[in-house]
């Protein structure tokens, strides 16, 4: 058996932590099997098959995203009238 050590954020603590507690699985089994899962997933799925649990994008682009507001189609409106 080895040791590792990581830095996590808060939030992913308190998931894991709860997810531990009403799991009942010890800390050090859930993280072996998420990582394993991790690794095969890596080994056997082409990469494009991945989609990363969060993204980065700029500060524009997200105001761009969500400042954004689409106008309704046709059929919404005739649905809504």
């Amino acid at each position: 058996m080895t040791q590792i050590s990581a830095q996590i954020s808060d939030t992913t603590r308190t998931l894991f932590e709860s997810y531990s507690k009403t799991s009942g699985q010890k800390k050090g089994f859930i993280i072996e099997q998420a990582l394993l899962y991790y690794l095969k997933g890596a080994e056997d799925l082409p990469r494009e098959l991945f989609i990363p649990p969060s993204i980065a994008i700029s500060k524009e682009s997200y105001d761009r995203v969500v400042n954004q507001t689409p106008k309704p189609t046709e059929a919404l409106t005739d649905l809504l009238r």
